[in-house]
């Protein structure tokens, strides 16, 4: 986990920065205990406990959203969250190693039409100091940047690997 931690502050140092902005995070920031992600996918016409299926992600804990609430797009996702084993933290502590920087870039909440046709749509929010943004992401790749395309599968392989 401390690869993790490391990477995604590097990565945010590297990429997510423009010259003309205050940098998002400065190099020397420590990893604070409330920084985490929170990530998942979701559908509106489905049945069963699988529909929505939230998670979140901090440094020592890999819990799952008990509320299995829709997403909200005026406002982050309000979970209950109950941490996971240990075994299942160690099946995705991970896999999310890459800061998402292309999706930093992006100033909108809603990516695409996220269960617009029923395809479904994917969670994604990010809390590093004082940054906490999210994003509600189409399933569907022709509707969303080609940049993201990798987070978006990551996040349901995570979700696939959890449920097994």
């Amino acid at each position: 986990m401390v690869r993790f931690t490391f990477l995604l502050l590097l990565s945010v140092t590297l990429f997510g920065c423009n010259k003309d902005e205050e940098p998002l995070l400065i190099g020397e920031q420590q990893y604070q205990d409330s920084d985490y992600l929170i990530f998942g996918r979701y559908a509106g016409f489905c049945a069963g406990e699988e529909c929505i299926e939230i998670f979140k992600l901090s440094e020592n804990s890999l819990s799952e959203d008990i509320n299995d609430n829709y997403p909200d797009y005026k406002m982050p996702y309000q979970g209950n969250f109950l941490p996971l084993t240990s075994l299942k933290l160690l099946d995705t502590e991970n896999m999310l190693t890459q800061t998402p920087a292309p999706i930093l870039a992006i100033q909108d909440t809603i990516i695409g039409c996220p269960d617009c046709a029923d395809g479904g749509g994917v969670y994604f929010e990010y809390k590093m100091g004082d940054v906490r943004r999210y994003w509600l992401i189409d399933q569907v790749k022709q509707n969303i940047p080609n940049e993201i395309h990798s987070l978006v599968d990551e996040i349901n392989s995570i979700v696939d690997t959890i449920n097994e």
